[in-house]
C-alpha cells in the first residue's frame, strides 16, 4: 500500500491539530522541557516549522511529523524534530523518501533526525546512519558523588 505524505499548509493547521496533537505528545515530552505543546503550536503557526501528516487509502491520519530547515555554517538540512502516531511499519518508506524527495528539490544537503533508538533500527535499512549522539544534564543537578 502506498501511503500519502504531505506538508499541512497553515490554514489547514488549526483544524488538524486536535487530530495530530496527541500524536505529538510523547515526542513533545522527550524534548525535556525544551519545547511545549503550545509552544510547538505557536511555532507551527508563525511557520519557523511545518506539520506533515501521513495517511492511506482510508484517509485516516496515522502519522504527524514536524520538520524545519536548519542552517549551518557549511550546510543545510531539512530537520524532523517530532513524530509520532501508529503503525511505523506501514509508512516508514513513504515518509523517509518523502523527506529526502523533499528536501533534495529544496536543495538542501539532507534529512537529519533526533530520536528515540527505534528509529536507528527502522531507518537504517533506507542507509540512514546515526551521526552523532546527545547527552544532557540538568545544570540544577548537582556534581556527582
Amino acid at each position: 500500500m502506498t501511503w500519502t505524505v504531505t506538508a499541512i499548509p497553515l490554514e489547514g493547521l488549526k483544524p488538524m491539530w486536535p487530530i495530530v496533537a496527541p500524536m505529538l505528545v510523547p515526542a513533545v515530552r522527550r524534548s525535556g522541557g525544551r519545547v511545549t505543546m503550545p509552544a510547538l503550536f505557536k511555532e507551527l503557526s508563525g511557520q519557523r516549522c511545518l506539520l506533515w501528516v501521513t495517511y492511506g487509502p482510508d484517509k485516516v491520519v496515522r502519522a504527524a511529523f514536524v520538520t524545519r530547515v536548519t542552517q549551518y555554517p557549511s550546510k543545510t538540512m531539512l530537520s524532523v524534530d517530532f513524530a509520532g502516531g501508529s503503525m511505523m511499519r506501514a509508512w516508514v518508506d513513504d515518509v523517509q523518501r518523502t523527506f529526502r524527495e523533499y528536501a533534495r528539490d529544496a536543495g538542501l544537503g539532507g534529512v537529519e533526525m533526533a530520536g528515540r533508538g527505534g528509529w536507528t533500527r527502522m531507518l537504517g535499512r533506507y542507509g540512514w546512519k546515526p551521526s552523532m549522539v546527545v547527552l544532557e544534564v540538568s545544570a540544577a543537578d548537582g556534581e556527582p558523588s
